[in-house]
């Protein structure tokens, strides 16, 4: 057998095993017409058109992740089908959207992971310049007398005098500032990512916390202006109720970044630390001390920011870091020039807009002054470069003037205790001097409360009593310096039994004081502080003299001051000054009162009655502090103290500018 006969008798034992097929039926006309259901089928039936287009996988909610992430419209049911001729365009123009927001995500990525290490001022600088309005002031710095420019404006008058040409005056130019200005939408975007910490508070408790400082804040530092920081409040606020395209705002990015500094001073003050504004306000700005040194030219926001900050700092209990930040306020309100008379006459500005730098810039002195005595370390502005006409607020009875005087004449007695023993004598008949000038301003004070420097604050009555209380212990604390620096050194003082016990009585009217302006209620946290280190300075004489002798000085100091130690030990929860280390300081104290045997067994009656009951806050001012004069208790020394005064010696720094301000 071939192989050929081999292979067909194979073939035909296996048609013969395998069945038969079936038939094939024809489908009927109907099922013709029908289309034939792909696979695809099963999930383009409810895709939507953007994924039909596409021919991508859709979820089916709506909208769907792909049209949410292209941020296109996602529409469902079309019963139109897609043209065949325009899919591939609308294909390729959707890849490209998602590539392009796909890249930009990544390019945020990048720009935040660097900007870790970037330097932080770069970039800045354009942000934070304010545009030139006409009400902001238009001449070069004010010129010296010694200044070169001074000397041709002379000559050049004297040329016109005479009839002759003189050259033209030379201005300076300013810088463009176009960048600032919201005409575009990537400013408007650079607008509200600067203010998203204020927009996070909502409107409503922006509008709290800008009434907290015009209430709290204002009326110890009016360092802004209330109506533009409400406008501005509100004009932020109004832009996320408009269309994108149609945006347009008045605020610039200064004005954002004082916002941000007022709502963190607020939040600070109630003691609100859910912001990031009150946790770490720095990293929040934009604006910052090298960024504004990098300027040719300082503004006035500059002054304001710096201010703030100083104050922000204060509240952070930095006093050191404080200091820093008025030092630097005030070399900005040098170099702008607004601590001369001339300034304002130079400048084009309205009444409103120079009452306002004269605030800012008291508020600037204050602040200087404050810091220094606090933390120890010098001032910067000093009165011989300053006009004291500039410094005469209206009203002239406000808490911030009554600041002022009470500083220039701490000044002046700090510099006279700190003079080297070689001018002792001639330091004496300053104190003189500058005793007889206190008490003339004491007893020209009001006895009611300060007057409002805006009609619209409305300063909460514990307010307005701690500041009157807060004047008192201010002016019976240069008392006590002024009666120290009488003698030529504190040892000298104790020496003699009679001035001692004089020492003493002061220390423990300062421990009565600071009593009775707990007792009439709430304590602002920006007087807090300069508060405890005056009662902190009273322990150290009472503490220097029953060192002396125990036996006599001991049953004086006993009452008030173990009642400073109970005081310092309430504190020591809501001031957390590492400086001053409340903590430390008390277990010092009482070491040094274990080791005097100063113990708290042994106290006596009060030297000083207290007003009782809690409805003090709530009574008439005048009623509570006796009748009269509210300083007549406060009267200058005996004539015994001042029978050893030498001459008088008025070449003191900023000795002959002090009758000005108390006249």
């Amino acid at each position: 057998m071939n192989r050929n006969s081999c292979l067909s008798s194979s073939v035909d034992r296996m048609d013969a095993i395998t069945p038969p097929a079936p038939p094939r039926t024809k489908r009927s006309p109907a099922a013709l017409r029908e289309p034939r259901p792909r696979k695809r089928e099963k999930y383009t039936r409810i895709a939507c058109s953007s994924c039909k287009v596409r021919k991508v996988k859709c979820g089916g909610n709506q909208p769907c992740n792909r049209c949410d992430e292209l941020q296109v419209e996602c529409i469902y049911n079309e019963s139109s089908q897609p043209d065949v001729d325009n899919t591939g365009s609308q294909v390729t123009h959707l890849d490209l959207e998602l590539s392009v927001s796909r890249i930009n995500r990544i390019c945020e990525q990048i720009q935040q992971s660097m900007g870790h290490f970037a330097d932080p001022h770069i970039n800045r600088t354009c942000l934070q310049r304010k545009r030139p309005s006409e009400n902001g002031p238009t001449q070069p710095r004010v010129q010296s007398l010694t200044d070169f420019k001074y000397t041709l404006s002379l000559t050049r008058g004297v040329l016109e005098a005479k009839g002759l040409p003189s050259p033209p005056v030379f201005t300076e130019g300013h810088p463009s500032l176009a960048v600032d200005e919201l005409k575009s939408p990537d400013a408007l975007i650079t607008l509200l990512q600067n203010a998203r910490p204020v927009l996070d508070l909502g409107h409503e408790k922006a509008t709290q916390l800008l009434t907290v400082f015009k209430n709290e804040i204002y009326p110890l530092y009016p360092c802004i202006s209330l109506e533009l920081a409400q406008d501005s409040v509100d004009s932020l606020f109004s832009l996320l109720s408009r269309v994108p395209h149609s945006a347009t705002c008045n605020v610039e990015i200064i004005d954002v970044e004082i916002m941000k500094s007022v709502m963190a001073v607020a939040l600070l003050a109630r003691d609100d630390m859910q912001s990031p504004l009150a946790t770490d306000l720095a990293s929040q700005l934009l604006w910052s001390v090298g960024s504004c040194l990098d300027q040719e030219h300082p503004q006035i926001e500059d002054i304001i920011m710096a201010t703030l900050l100083s104050l922000y700092l204060d509240l952070k209990h930095r006093p050191v870091k404080a200091w820093r930040m008025a030092g630097v306020a005030a070399k900005l309100c040098l170099e702008v020039g607004i601590h001369q008379e001339r300034f304002f006459d130079n400048a084009r500005m309205n009444p409103d807009r120079i009452m306002t730098c004269k605030r800012l810039f008291a508020c600037v002195y204050d602040a200087d002054r404050k810091c220094s005595f606090y933390s120890g370390l010098p001032w910067t502005l000093h009165d011989g470069d300053i006009d004291m006409s500039v410094l005469r607020l209206e009203p002239q009875e406000s808490y911030l003037s009554t600041m002022i005087s009470l500083d220039r004449n701490l000044s002046e007695t700090w510099v006279i205790i700190n003079a080297p023993s070689s001018q002792s004598k001639d330091s004496r008949e300053r104190v003189e001097f500058l005793n007889f000038q206190l008490q003339k301003f004491v007893s020209s004070m009001s006895t009611g409360d300060f007057p409002p420097l805006a009609p619209s604050v409305v300063s909460p009555p514990w307010l307005r009593v701690s500041l009157k209380r807060f004047t008192r212990l201010r002016v019976h604390h240069i008392k006590v310096l002024a009666y120290v620096g009488t003698f030529s050194s504190i040892k000298d003082l104790i020496s003699q039994p009679q001035s001692a016990k004089g020492l003493i009585t002061l220390a423990a009217e300062s421990v009565d004081l600071y009593m009775e302006m707990m007792n009439d209620g709430g304590i602002s946290p920006l007087i807090l502080p300069s508060a405890i280190k005056i009662l902190l300075s009273a322990l150290s004489f009472m503490l220097l003299a029953v060192s002396q002798s125990a036996t006599e000085y001991g049953p004086l100091c006993t009452k008030p001051f173990h009642t400073a130690i109970d005081i310092l030990g309430n504190a020591q929860w809501s001031n957390k000054d590492p400086s001053i280390d409340i903590c430390g300081t008390l277990e010092q104290l009482r070491r040094f009162a274990e080791i005097i045997q100063l113990s708290p067994s042994k106290r006596p009656g009060p030297l000083i009655s207290h007003k009782q009951g809690a409805d003090n806050t709530n009574t008439d001012l005048g009623q509570a502090l006796g009748e009269g004069n509210v300083f007549d208790e406060l009267q200058t020394p005996g004539s015994d103290i001042f029978s050893i005064l030498g001459d008088v010696n008025m070449a003191q720094p900023d000795m002959l500018y002090i009758n000005n301000i108390f006249s």
